[in-house]
C-alpha cells in the first residue's frame, strides 16, 4: 500500500519575520498579513494534490491559524495532534523522540494521504525520519514559512520524496519542477 505523508510549515508570523526566537510569546505568536497570504497560497497548492484523508494540526495558534486558512481550500476534517507541536522548551532530543513516536503512529493508521500543520523543526525531524536520519545527523535547514514538503511511503517503507517545495509562494514566478529525491531509509 502506498501511503504519502505532507508537512508543512506555519505561515509568517512577526517573530518569524524578524528571525526571533519565541521564548514565552509561543501562544501569543500570530500570523502576519503576509503569513494569512502564505497560508492562502498553501491551501490553494494543496488542493491540487490528492484529496487528504486526516489533516492534523500542531495546537499552537499560529499553526492552527494557518491550517484553518488551508483547511478552507480542503474537504477534511481538521484535528489537533499535541504531538506536532513546537519544542521550544524541551531539549532536541526530546522533541525527536515525540516526532519518532508519531512517524511510527502515521504509518499504521489506514488513512493513504495524511497532512500535517507544524513548525519549522518539526518539519525537519520529519523529513529526517523518514530518510533514515537522526537527531545527530539531521539537516537543521527549516522549510521557508508555508512552505511544505512530502514523503511517500510503501508498506511502511521510505520511497521517495520531497524536502520543501515553496514555488506556491510566488505565483508570478516561473514554474519550478519539485525534485523528487529517493530516499534510502533503513
Amino acid at each position: 500500500m502506498i501511503k504519502t505523508i505532507y508537512y508543512y510549515r506555519h505561515g509568517e508570523t512577526y517573530y518569524s519575520s524578524k528571525n526571533m526566537l519565541y521564548g514565552d510569546k509561543e501562544y501569543e505568536a500570530l500570523l502576519t498579513e503576509k503569513g494569512r497570504g502564505q497560508a492562502a497560497l498553501l491551501g490553494a497548492e494543496l488542493a491540487r494534490r490528492p484529496r487528504f484523508d486526516l489533516h492534523l494540526v500542531s495546537p499552537l495558534p499560529r499553526a492552527v491559524q494557518t491550517a484553518t486558512i488551508v483547511q478552507t481550500f480542503l474537504n477534511t476534517e481538521l484535528l489537533v495532534e499535541p504531538a506536532l507541536i513546537e519544542g521550544i522548551k524541551e531539549k532536541r532530543e526530546d522533541t525527536w523522540a515525540r516526532v519518532e513516536k508519531l512517524a511510527e503512529r502515521l504509518i499504521k493508521l489506514p488513512e493513504q494521504n495524511i497532512l500535517l500543520g507544524t513548525h519549522g523543526f518539526i518539519c525537519c525531524c520529519l523529513a529526517a525520519y523518514f530518510r533514515g536520519q537522526t537527531v545527530k545527523n539531521m539537516s537543521l535547514e527549516n522549510p521557508p514559512t508555508a512552505g511544505f514538503g512530502w514523503i511517500e511511503l510503501e508498506d511502511g517503507q521510505a520511497k521517495r520524496g520531497c524536502r520543501s517545495i515553496a514555488n506556491h509562494l510566488n505565483p508570478a514566478a516561473a514554474p519550478v519542477a519539485e525534485v523528487h529525491e529517493l530516499v534510502t531509509a533503513p
